[in-house]
């Protein structure tokens, strides 16, 4: 994959995975493999289902207004980003949240492992990252 599959295939992923919260569309972008570190807690692809369900029923949306940085090495096959995540939850209380996030992925372009760190700017998203 080169730079330019690698960064239409994240944003693509973020889309459907993260704003959307499609669950249906996991088995699209992630590996049977797949491990997922966040804040130092491990999941592995069924987790991460069972992870994004649980953030479909506390949040009402998720927003990434842009990738604050975005590094991709084709070599490596991986991709470093830093954002915000705006997020409106359920019970109406709103924030965001800052997260750096490294994805590797495979030979065939699914990702195989995510390490990610967050930060919660306000206290009611506190743990929402590895809910």
């Amino acid at each position: 994959m080169n730079t330019s599959d690698l960064k239409t295939k994240i944003q693509n992923l973020y889309q459907d995975i993260l704003i959307n919260l499609d669950i249906e569309k996991i088995d699209d972008y992630f590996a049977e493999n797949y491990v997922q570190e966040t804040d130092h807690d491990t999941l592995n692809l069924n987790e991460f289902k069972d992870h994004l369900q649980k953030l479909k029923d506390v949040v009402k949306s998720l927003s990434i207004e842009k990738f604050n940085d975005m590094l991709i090495d084709e070599q490596q096959r991986s991709i470093f980003l830093r954002y915000d995540v705006a997020v409106e939850k359920v019970d109406n209380s709103m924030g965001n949240i800052e997260v750096y996030a490294i994805f590797k992925f495979n030979e065939v372009g699914k990702v195989i492992s995510c390490r990610e760190l967050s930060k919660a700017y306000h206290e009611e998203l506190e743990g929402l990252a590895n809910i």
